[in-house]
């Protein structure tokens, strides 16, 4: 389950309505979070959360924002190999680490 304190630091940082945010939502493939962004909103959310985020890999969760000019997206579909593995990284795995105040790494799925 999501924290309120959690839910409302989401939607006011992604500009989205708290009542739609799922423990499940994932931050780069269902709230489109990603490159830059996604990297600001991490350091936001380690200090708003006093979160110890040494061990947090940003290349395992999110990917690059634009190649020069092109969204990275439209790479990936014109050329797939080039789409990076990446682990889905949920609220709920948020959640986690603000009750740990320190990065939980989720489980790998199988």
């Amino acid at each position: 389950m999501i924290g309120d304190a959690l839910r409302a630091f989401v939607a006011e940082e992604l500009r989205v309505n708290p009542d739609k945010l799922k423990e499940t939502d994932r931050l780069q493939h269902d709230l489109g979070l990603d490159g830059a962004d996604a990297a600001k909103f991490m350091e936001k959310f380690a200090a708003h959360f006093e979160v110890d985020m040494t061990r947090f890999v940003f290349a395992d969760y999110f990917g690059k924002e634009s190649l020069g000019c092109v969204p990275m997206w439209i790479v990936w579909i014109v050329i797939p190999p080039l789409r990076p593995d990446i682990r889905p990284l949920t609220l709920s795995d948020l959640q986690k680490s603000v009750r740990a105040k320190k990065w939980k790494k989720p489980w790998k799925s199988s």
